[in-house]
């Protein structure tokens, strides 16, 4: 008898949940699940090693090496037979990233604000977690695009809420496979 699978910790949110050729494809659907895509995630944009994307997953090696071949294989049968590509769409936590001057109002949210706020929410939209770190940037004339990146990746963030935002910080998280959404302000609602 075969035994349970573990859960994987997920942590990236894909845009989309189709891709499909324009000319010349098959019919065929061949669907990339959850943690075939996390796998490419984390292996080829944050280009970390087996290892290291491994125990992100929560997963030994040898497991995560069969997920990447098996993302792989699948990418490539998309590319070049021309199959379609449906996303699995189950989501694992929304982790948000902002940051503020205020710890408890969420106004004119700006990269060098005082606080960095990540906030995790559950595929239900219902708050798990919420953490406050001191922001490096406060005061400094450090860069965004270096530090703030370091520690969304550091904390699984996939999205960052801000009301403005170079080109090339938002580049750089967006490569990053972190969302970046314009707002002034941001509440959370119980």
């Amino acid at each position: 008898m075969p035994r349970t699978k573990n859960e994987r910790k997920l942590s990236f949110r894909p845009k989309c949940t189709l891709f499909s050729p324009n000319e010349n494809g098959t019919n065929e659907t061949i669907t990339l699940l959850s943690e075939e895509i996390e796998a490419l995630y984390l292996m080829d944009l944050l280009e970390l090693y087996q290892e290291d994307a491994a125990q992100k997953m929560e997963i030994s090696r040898p497991t995560f090496a069969r997920i990447i071949k098996s993302a792989r294989k699948k990418v490539a049968l998309g590319l070049l037979m021309g199959n379609k590509l449906a996303l699995e769409s189950q989501r694992g936590d929304l982790i948000v990233g902002l940051c503020s001057n205020d710890t408890n109002h969420f106004e004119n949210l700006n990269s060098k604000n005082r606080y960095i706020c990540i906030f995790t929410f559950n595929s239900k939209g219902e708050l798990k977690e919420k953490l406050f770190l001191d922001n490096p940037l406060y005061g400094t004339d450090l860069k965004p695009t270096i530090e703030l990146t370091k520690i969304f990746l550091k904390y699984s963030v996939n999205q960052y809420i801000v009301s403005q935002i170079g080109e090339g910080f938002k580049s750089t998280l967006v490569a990053k496979g972190i969302e970046v959404r314009l707002q002034k302000n941001f509440a959370i609602i119980s």
